[in-house]
């Protein structure tokens, strides 16, 4: 091989590999400030004084998983608000490869059940919905996690 080919070559991979480094900082530094976001705008509830009560949540309100079939059946009370994902400090801890570490937080509302998707992989659903801000559930809909898909009872 001539040498301008090989240099070129030098230099192909040398972006190559700035590119990936690149990518692997954006991914992590958006994931961040992700999550941080998330919670900031959770937390700030303009408006609102914090001497104001809070309206009354609903009465507990629970998710039954349908599919897949081993995990049928099993029933997640919802008292307050909950993460779902495969992480160990999820409320609701699932083993899905589809699910995200932190994919959904549900929080009881007077009218339902508020869901979000906390900007997971494959995203949330309901009723075949795909969630892209936070949505009212309301009992029989169905949520699709990865995977996983539950009923609201």
């Amino acid at each position: 091989m001539s040498d301008a080919l090989l240099t070129l070559l030098k230099w192909c991979l040398l972006a190559l590999m700035y590119l990936f480094f690149f990518r692997v900082l954006q991914a992590t530094w958006l994931g961040s400030t992700t999550n941080v976001a998330v919670r900031r705008v959770t937390k700030a509830r303009p408006g609102r004084s914090k001497k104001q009560a809070r309206p009354a949540a609903a009465p507990s309100s629970s998710m039954v998983v349908l599919e897949p079939s081993h995990l049928a059946g099993r029933q997640f009370n919802i008292m307050g608000e909950t993460t779902i994902g495969r992480a160990a400090g999820c409320q609701i801890s699932l083993d899905d490869t589809y699910m995200s570490q932190l994919h959904a937080r549900i929080s009881p509302t007077g009218s339902g059940l508020l869901i979000e998707d906390l900007g997971s992989t494959n995203g949330t659903y309901v009723n075949r919905q795909k969630v892209t801000a936070p949505v009212i559930g309301e009992s029989g809909d169905r949520v699709q996690l990865g995977g996983i898909v539950m009923e609201l009872r």
